[in-house]
């Protein structure tokens, strides 16, 4: 009997031995999980690192990055890629580069483009934004890219707004990314400024491909604007739900 006992006790002890072991294994795992919360001064070493001073707004890339952690705690961003981010500086004219594609994994610049503004929202410098129908427009604030497509435009982007009143228009309006051949640098020393899209995102032919499949199905996009530079930024119409 007493060795029955032994017997039962030494597997109580085993099974629970296993269960705290596993409880540990679960837990640590969860820590592993846990997303990093950037500090500013993590955000400045980061700036400094990918060397976008002479490139992008600090700003720009300050709300881009708060962005992207408020978006990824969202339903929303399930499935989607952390590690690149792209960002438009709408601080900037429209004959320099304003789209940076960053990996912020391996710290590089990936890709830097020039990119058209709407019709409606200015000539050389983009100063008014709409999410309306038939503005024109280019809106502002954050997106989610989604898949390609093959449109009048050819290989196309379709974008996501993921802002309430902002830019959520943005699938209604047929807001993408798209190849234009008055987004190229040859345009712009012609006229002083590139072509202007009906609100969309146009890129240069020759490197529309390359930016659009690598930014294609779940990367964040910040559009930034002076409206938005060296201010706090209002993440309170982020939307949480899918699409």
């Amino acid at each position: 009997m007493k060795l029955l006992k032994s017997i039962f006790t030494l597997i109580f002890y085993f099974i629970f031995s296993l269960s705290l072991f596993a409880e540990i294994k679960f837990s640590n795992d969860f820590n592993l999980n846990i997303k990093k919360k950037f500090s500013d001064s993590n955000i400045k070493l980061m700036y400094t690192e990918l060397h976008l001073s002479d490139k992008v707004s600090f700003s720009c890339f300050c709300n881009a990055i708060h962005g992207l952690e408020k978006i990824e705690d969202l339903e929303i961003f399930a499935n989607s890629n952390p590690n690149l981010l792209v960002m438009v500086d709408y601080t900037k004219p429209s004959t320099e580069e304003r789209l940076f594609v960053v990996d912020l994994r391996k710290k590089q610049l990936l890709i830097s483009s020039l990119v058209t503004h709407g019709r409606g929202t200015g000539g050389l410098y983009a100063t008014n934004f709409s999410n309306k129908n038939n503005s024109y427009s280019t809106s502002s604030g954050f997106y989610l890219t989604g898949n390609i497509y093959n449109g009048k435009h050819g290989e196309s982007l379709v974008l996501y707004g993921l802002e309430k009143d902002k830019n959520d228009n943005a699938q209604k309006r047929t807001i993408v990314m798209h190849q234009a051949y008055y987004a190229n640098k040859s345009f712009a020393k012609k006229y002083g400024r590139l072509g202007r899209s009906k609100g969309c995102l146009a890129l240069p032919t020759d490197l529309n491909s390359k930016i659009i499949n690598l930014i294609s199905d779940g990367v964040v996009l910040y559009v930034h604007t002076n409206f938005d530079e060296n201010k706090e930024y209002d993440f309170s119409k982020l939307l949480s739900k899918s699409f």
